[in-house]
């Protein structure tokens, strides 16, 4: 019998972008309430994160190689430069967007 359910191993980059795109959008938040601008105005996490499982949803259908895997590793993982970004913004070690 098929299970339905997905794999505990085969949602883990699901789970590790969403976790990065809800810590984003958390940093955001704190971020704008702090006086600071969003680089881009249309930025929605709602649509950060369907791009990103949309792209890990396509490397799953990839054969199964090691530089495959890798990448799909990377690719869950990319929303954390977001995060890093802003928390460098908010601790005043990198400089904010200047308007």
């Amino acid at each position: 019998m098929i299970s339905l359910l997905v794999k505990h191993r085969e949602a883990i980059p699901f789970a590790i972008a969403a976790i990065g795109v809800l810590l984003d959008a958390l940093t955001t938040v704190v971020g704008l309430s702090m006086g600071f601008y969003e680089s881009h105005p249309n930025y929605n996490p709602i649509l950060a994160l369907a791009i990103f499982w949309s792209l890990i949803a396509v490397t799953r259908i990839l054969p199964r190689t090691r530089f495959i895997r890798l990448f799909t590793v990377m690719l869950s993982t990319l929303p954390f430069l977001g995060v890093i970004n802003n928390s460098l913004v908010i601790m005043g070690i990198f400089p904010g967007l200047a308007i």
